[in-house]
């Protein structure tokens, strides 16, 4: 009898660390620091004031929410940004820095629809389609290739997965110093293959707007597993629009399409990876300013609970047998039991006798409750000795450890098999693929002012004999669709109150459902109330106090180009927040030596717009005791209220 040698799976480090890739929540603290230097440069070197923005801070969103956030020194918070702000400072080093306690969800906006490509998207998105400096959609090279890409594409996300699966196949993540240190163009990315995520991201991007699909890139920090840059860093990713959901992420660097995992942390969205981290201004005479870069880093505090699996994986040889040097395939079978879209990357783990004759990593994109396949090639090594029966184990894994296990054996008496064998069973199993009925649904405008929104869907049959199928939205009815054809169907969704108001559709053909959910929002006119007022009772002359507020998002419209203006007894200050898109916290710090009113009121005045451009307004008062103000300050105070 012949003795049986296992050979064991060589596994990356890195599969041993991203267990909590599958948390339900991860809790990090960020930190961010910099420092400026001013430099004298004449005989009277003075600065007035100088004046840092950073926009690249964690901000709350529906899942993201920011636990803590210190600043040395104190700085106004706003929506995007932490503004610090020193007079008359003196010459040296100014260091300024935050700390974050940021708790993220392992979950996204998810579409739960075929959306048809190409679609319609609203005139407020037209910003994300045009080129930038380095995001050079209008390259010819860049838009050739996009449209070679979307040619008999009709699925929105299908098609937006395979542009980034192609980008990551064709770019290979490179830290040389052009891409290290400057981010390179997208057409440059195109022809050299080579680059980081901002040129791999970049690049993805600017193929979307080519082809007027709504995209953005995003810069935060992320976990990375790659050997090259192992561990927190800065990192960049993409959103792309679908209507009915909203901004999707995209990582096409880590392979993960529709979605991110929690070790992701938003700070800053833009048009262009190149756009400035923090912003500075300075009021000086006979000084040189020196500004240095952000230096960030992050830590893993806690994680909380587990993420449910999306997929049902089973892993199969094609040959449960082979002989020495034969060449087999590996079936990977993944079944999404999610009503959403997924897409991800599986890696085949290396075995010291299996010869990989495929990529070993691959991504799987996979439309809701439906089935597919991933496919390896791989050939047995020579050198195995015939006195032994062997297994070769195989197994495939994902970013969140979802994996599955086989084997096959070998043997000196087994059949060897061809190349063109293995080559062609798998292009029968892959002709095994596909269903017969599709369904695709995309509103005329996902935001509305009206009180009913218009759902547009295409029942498509792709067999060879009519079909019919059973539609419900609400009501149920009877559809005969034609062999290879297709019928199109309008619904009309209530939307009476103001709010998100979700719409399903489904089709049932035989065994076969399809299914499409998605979201129209009914606007209202925006409305801001301050809430939450807090300052201090008294404070000495001289002292430095924060006056705090929240701007409290009271409508479901986002308030358009929110400024916070504060003023009273001599000082004042100018917040800049912009789009509301979320109840907001702003802190004003004020210098009580600046006052000249022992009983200052502070007047609130936020105003903002709607999408229309017509303004708005909201006002509240705060009051703060200043104890001990000189007399020729209360002097100039009862002149500037007489005048």
């Amino acid at each position: 009898m012949k003795k049986l040698l296992l050979l064991l799976l060589i596994l990356p480090i890195a599969f041993a660390q991203t267990d909590w890739f599958q948390a339900g929540f991860l809790k990090t603290e960020l930190n961010v620091s910099s420092t400026i230097d001013i430099v004298a440069t004449g005989p009277n070197p003075t600065i007035e004031s100088i004046k840092a923005d950073v926009i690249f801070v964690p901000k709350n969103s529906e899942f993201t929410a920011v636990r803590k956030f210190d600043t040395t020194p104190p700085a106004i918070i706003t929506a995007d940004r932490a503004t610090y702000e020193w007079k008359m400072p003196n010459i040296g080093t100014l260091p300024y820095k935050y700390s974050a306690v940021i708790e993220t969800a392992n979950a996204v906006p998810r579409v739960r629809a075929k959306i048809p490509y190409p679609t319609h998207f609203s005139t407020d998105l037209r910003k994300y389609t045009l080129p930038t400096k380095n995001i050079d959609s209008n390259n010819q090279n860049v838009a050739s290739q996009a449209r070679l890409l979307a040619q008999n594409e009709d699925d929105l996300f299908m098609l937006t997965s395979k542009i980034g699966v192609w980008v990551k196949s064709n770019v290979n993540y490179n830290l040389n110093t052009l891409t290290a240190e400057v981010t390179q163009p997208a057409s440059w990315v195109l022809e050299n293959k080579y680059g980081v995520c901002d040129e791999i991201t970049s690049l993805f991007v600017a193929m979307l707007r080519s082809l007027d699909i709504p995209a953005r890139f995003i810069s935060g920090i992320a976990y990375s597993n790659n050997p090259q840059s192992l561990g927190w860093g800065a990192h960049g990713w993409a959103e792309v629009y679908f209507p009915g959901t909203g901004w999707v992420p995209f990582d096409v660097t880590f392979g993960e399409l529709g979605w991110i995992d929690p070790a992701h942390i938003k700070l800053k969205e833009s048009l262009d990876p190149q756009e400035p981290t923090t912003i500075f201004e300075w009021k000086a005479q006979d000084v040189n300013v020196k500004v240095h870069d952000l230096t960030i880093s992050a830590g893993l505090l806690e994680t909380n609970g587990k993420a449910p699996s999306e997929l049902k994986l089973t892993i199969s040889p094609i040959r449960a047998r082979t002989g020495f040097m034969s060449y087999n395939g590996i079936v990977l079978d993944a079944e999404n039991l999610a009503d959403y879209y997924v897409g991800t990357e599986f890696t085949l783990a290396k075995v010291a006798d299996l010869k990989l004759l495929s990529n070993e990593s691959q991504t799987i994109v996979l439309p809701p409750r439906s089935k597919s396949r991933l496919f390896w090639k791989a050939k047995v090594k020579e050198g195995l000795d015939p006195a032994f029966q062997y297994e070769m184990p195989i197994q495939a894994y994902n970013s969140k450890n979802e994996s599955a296990k086989s084997a096959f054996s070998v043997g000196a008496w087994d059949i060897t098999f061809s190349e063109s064998d293995i080559d062609t069973s798998i292009a029968k199993l892959t002709a095994s693929q596909g269903e017969m009925m599709d369904l695709a649904c995309a509103f005329e405008n996902d935001l509305i002012w009206t009180d009913t929104g218009k759902l547009n869907c295409l029942l498509q049959n792709r067999q060879d004999s009519q079909a019919t199928a059973n539609i419900c939205m609400k009501e149920c009815k009877e559809i005969t669709v034609p062999a290879r054809g297709s019928v199109p169907l309008t619904f009309d969704v209530p939307a009476v109150a103001p709010g998100p108001h979700e719409a399903e559709v489904t089709a049932t053909s035989g065994t076969t459902v399809k299914k499409a959910v998605l979201t129209v929002v009914r606007l209202d006119p925006p409305r801001i109330t301050i809430k939450n007022i807090a300052a201090p009772e008294a404070v000495n002359y001289g002292e430095t106090f924060a006056l705090r507020f929240r701007l409290a998002r009271e409508s479901v419209s986002y308030p358009q180009n929110v400024t916070v203006k504060v003023n009273g007894g001599g000082a004042s200050a100018v917040v800049d927040v912009g789009e509301l898109l979320i109840d907001q916290d702003v802190v004003v710090n004020i210098r009580s030596d600046q006052l000249y009113s022992g009983y200052p009121r502070f007047a609130i005045d936020t105003s903002y717009k709607d999408v229309f451009g017509k303004e708005f307004n909201a006002r509240a008062n705060a009051y703060v005791k200043v104890n001990g103000v000189p007399w020729h300050k209360r002097l100039l105070g009862w002149l500037t209220n007489l005048f």
